[in-house]
C-alpha cells in the first residue's frame, strides 16, 4: 500500500469518520496532504480494494458500512432463528469466533499499518470509556445495547486491520448473528460486577500485542478473551436453570401441602 493510501487512513481515524461518514472530495485531500489529484485517486482505489472505503457513481466516496458485505451478511442472518429457538445457540457461534479471531488478531499484528493502529486504539479507548463509565446497578437497558456497539467497533477495526476483504464480510455476519444470539444474554453479562474490568483488561492486551507487533501474543489474547467470555455467559445460563429449578421445586412443594390440606 502507497505511503498517501496510509496518510488517508491516518487523516479518517484522526477526524474520527465512521462507517457510512463521507470522504473528503479529491481535490480537498490533494490540498490538505500535498499531493496530486491522480495519486489520491490511486490511493482511493487501494483503499476501496481493501474494502475500507466504497465509492458511490457520481456521489463521492464514503467508509464501508456492514451493509457492504450484505450478501454474506444476509446467509448467516438466515440462520438467525436458530439462534432465537435453541437455547445455547450462541456456543456455536463463538466457537467459529474463536477460531477466526485468533488468527485475525496474529495477521492484524503482522499487518497493520500506523492508521490501522490508531484505529484500534481510537476503537479501544471509546469501549474502555463505556465499559467503566457507569456501576453497574446503574446500568439501563441502552446501556449494554451501547457497549455491544462499541465492543464490536473494536474487534472490526482489529478485522481490518488484518487486511483481508473475506475474513471482514464473514465477520460481519458474524456480529450480527451473535447479537441476536445472545441479545438477552448479553444485558446480564455487561452488568456483572466482576466481568467488566476483566474484559477491559483484555481487550488491553489484544491491543498491545498488536501494537507491538507480536503474532503470537495477540493470537493468544484473543482466543484467551472469547473463551472467558463463553465460560461466562454459560454460567450465567447455569445460574438461571438452577434458579429455575429452584422455583418449580417450591411450586411442587407448595402444591403438595395444598393436596394434602
Amino acid at each position: 500500500m502507497s505511503r498517501l493510501a496510509e496518510r488517508i487512513e491516518t487523516l479518517i481515524a484522526a477526524r474520527r469518520l465512521a462507517p457510512g461518514d463521507r470522504l473528503p472530495a479529491e481535490r480537498q485531500l490533494a490540498a490538505e496532504l500535498g499531493a496530486s489529484r491522480s495519486t489520491v485517486r490511486e490511493a482511493i482505489k487501494q483503499l476501496t480494494s481493501r474494502g475500507l472505503l466504497v465509492s458511490q457513481r457520481g456521489g463521492g466516496t464514503y467508509l464501508t458500512t456492514p451493509e457492504a458485505g450484505e450478501p454474506v451478511r444476509a446467509a448467516l442472518l438466515s440462520i438467525a432463528p436458530l439462534a432465537e429457538s435453541e437455547a445455547g445457540y450462541w456456543r456455536d457461534v463463538l466457537e467459529i469466533r474463536t477460531s477466526l479471531e485468533g488468527d485475525i488478531a496474529a495477521l492484524a499484528a503482522e499487518r497493520a499499518d500506523p492508521a490501522d493502529r490508531a484505529r484500534i486504539v481510537l476503537a479501544y479507548d471509546a469501549l474502555a470509556e463505556a465499559l467503566l463509565a457507569a456501576p453497574p446497578a446503574r446500568r439501563t437497558d441502552g446501556v449494554p445495547l451501547e457497549l455491544a456497539k462499541r465492543d464490536a467497533a473494536f474487534h472490526m477495526a482489529i478485522t481490518r486491520a488484518a487486511h483481508n476483504a473475506v475474513l471482514t464480510q464473514v465477520m460481519t455476519g458474524l456480529e450480527g448473528l451473535l447479537e441476536t444470539s445472545i441479545s438477552g444474554i448479553l444485558a446480564r453479562l455487561y452488568r456483572l460486577p466482576d466481568v467488566l474490568a476483566a474484559l477491559d483488561d483484555q481487550h488491553r492486551r489484544i491491543l498491545d500485542a498488536i501494537a507491538a507487533c507480536r503474532p503470537q501474543a495477540a493470537r493468544a489474547a484473543a482466543t484467551d478473551h472469547l473463551c472467558f467470555v463463553a465460560a461466562r455467559l454459560d454460567q450465567i445460563e447455569q445460574d438461571a436453570a438452577r434458579h429455575q429449578r429452584a422455583v418449580n421445586a417450591h411450586r411442587h412443594i407448595e402444591a403438595e401441602k395444598d393436596t394434602r390440606s
